[in-house]
């Protein structure tokens, strides 16, 4: 959308529409949040521009958020949001984000709505085929998860005579375990706070937490985790599976996922996709229960720079409540009505030429700037992404949108869903070097890969860390989040009763 020359018929609707003019500024994956803050003191920020705050397990972005506010490099939203009625909804549902002052700063970027859907950000995706191969079933427990995947990567599964076969890794290093974890100690999936004996405490310091490095450790001896699984980029691990070198996939379940992974397995596998992949089914935890991933609604944030005055933040909020629209919702699927789509009584038809590609990657090329409609104010969905029909059919695939309905219906009917204190999850943090998420993530794996007993280093390593001031870090983000949130019951107590 940057680089182009002349700005797409998308833009030019979206201008005409709420008169306004978009110039868009680049920021990547590897730079956004140092790009951010350079612009930040340079006082050159967007008007609107999204970061990851809020709704990050690691405290120091979390803390980013209050520093904006005090720093004076963002504004509030108005006061009055009833022009806004479906962005006002999803404040609400989330009132406890509002800042000290009462006000709202942050703009979630929706994910899904339906905390069910939440599950399929933690999901396995692995080869059946080779699971045939071995004459292995889905595993019931965790010692035959450990033993799957030590037999994919040293029992040669597919066959071919050589010892070229990985067993499992995660796409994003920061999400190890997401979904292990949840037949493990459920409440540490994610690495975020957990509540323990009237208290919140990060979830790698309880005890739950020492069974997760142990069974680490058993993956990483056994081969069943990927020996180079701590250097690789995303991408590498996308294509150690699409190319048939991985077995299991930690990542996530959804249909655009999925249509993800299935793009590049084309481009690397001559094998059918559809002939080879499944996503696992959860194994019990140690208490008998299936339980599946939570995720908060949402997952990063959007924020208006503080040179935004009340006739632009006016035009910002009418952009981000029609993306948020029914209508909105629409264009980012299907493209611009009557050009790229018609609707009749409820049902969708494609106007454009859909053979060998996907009806997303042909939207994309056609409107680069839908990459911007659709995430700036939503890039998740609801149960419609999730239904068998036409439209997702040319959208996503018809095996992907099947794969990813059943595994989402299976959760439904069969986990019980982790509960979070996500009030608590989403109140700031002080920033910290010593005790934040990475580091204890960079601690985690130097005991999973090290040579002496990974339980004897991760307990020293704790122990270290509670000489250094964890005990005492711990307790005053529990102090402040008591203070904000007897603060915020003041300013949202209910009059008293009509006598």
């Amino acid at each position: 959308m940057a680089k182009a020359i002349q700005p797409d018929d998308m833009t030019r609707y979206i201008e005409e529409l709420f008169n306004i003019t978009l110039h868009p500024t680049s920021v990547t994956w590897s730079n956004y949040k140092e790009r951010y803050q350079i612009l930040s003191a340079t006082d050159s920020l967007p008007d609107l521009f999204a970061t990851l705050t809020l709704s990050s397990t690691d405290n120091n972005d979390s803390a980013t958020f209050t520093d904006m506010i005090e720093t004076g490099s963002i504004r509030a939203l108005p006061k009055d949001l009833s022009a806004y009625p479906a962005l006002c909804n999803v404040l609400e549902s989330i009132s406890f984000t509002q800042y000290g002052d009462g006000q709202y700063y942050a703009i979630p970027r929706i994910s899904f709505l339906d905390p069910v859907l939440g599950s399929t950000d933690a999901a396995m995706i692995v080869r059946r085929d080779w699971m045939d191969n071995l004459g292995l079933q889905d595993p019931e427990n965790l010692d035959e998860f450990v033993a799957l995947m030590a037999a994919f990567a040293n029992n040669d599964p597919d066959g071919n005579g050589f010892d070229d076969t990985i067993g499992y890794n995660v796409n994003f290093l920061n999400a190890l375990g997401k979904w292990v974890i949840l037949g493990i100690a459920p409440e540490c999936n994610v690495y975020t706070w957990v509540e323990e004996d009237g208290r919140f405490v990060p979830s790698w310091t309880t005890e739950a937490f020492r069974d997760v490095v142990s069974t680490y450790s058993l993956l990483y001896s056994t081969g069943g985790l990927d020996p180079e699984f701590y250097s690789k980029s995303p991408n590498n691990v996308m294509e150690d599976f699409a190319s048939g070198k991985l077995g299991a996939l930690e990542y996530k379940s959804s249909p655009n996922a999925l249509l993800e992974l299935k793009d590049k397995w084309d481009k690397l596998n001559d094998l059918p996709f559809e002939d080879c992949v499944d996503i696992l089914p959860i194994f019990p935890a140690p208490d008998g229960v299936r339980y599946s991933n939570s995720s908060s609604i949402f997952w990063s944030e959007s924020y208006l720079s503080s040179s935004v005055d009340d006739a632009k933040a006016e035009r910002i909020l009418a952009l981000l409540e029609f993306l948020l629209s029914e209508e909105g919702q629409k264009m980012c699927h299907y493209g611009l009505e009557g050009t790229d789509y018609i609707e009749k009584d409820g049902q969708y038809q494609c106007l454009l030429e859909v053979q060998d590609e996907n009806l997303i990657t042909i939207l994309t090329r056609k409107y680069p700037s839908l990459a911007l409609f659709s995430g700036i104010a939503t890039w998740g969905g609801g149960w419609d992404d999730f239904e068998i029909n036409e439209m997702n059919d040319l959208r996503y695939g018809h095996f992907n949108t099947i794969l990813a309905r059943e595994s989402a219906i299976w959760s439904r009917d069969n986990t019980i869903q982790i509960e979070r204190p996500y009030d608590f999850l989403l109140f700031p943090k002080e920033a910290t070097d010593q005790f934040s998420t990475s580091q204890a993530m960079d601690i985690f794996i130097k005991c999973i890969i090290g040579k002496e007993d990974a339980l004897a280093q991760w307990d020293k390593a704790l122990e270290d860390m509670r000489e250094q001031g964890l005990d005492a870090y711990i307790h005053r983000q529990n102090v402040l989040f008591n203070a904000q949130s007897a603060a915020h019951m003041r300013t949202h107590r209910a009059a008293p009763p009509a006598p």
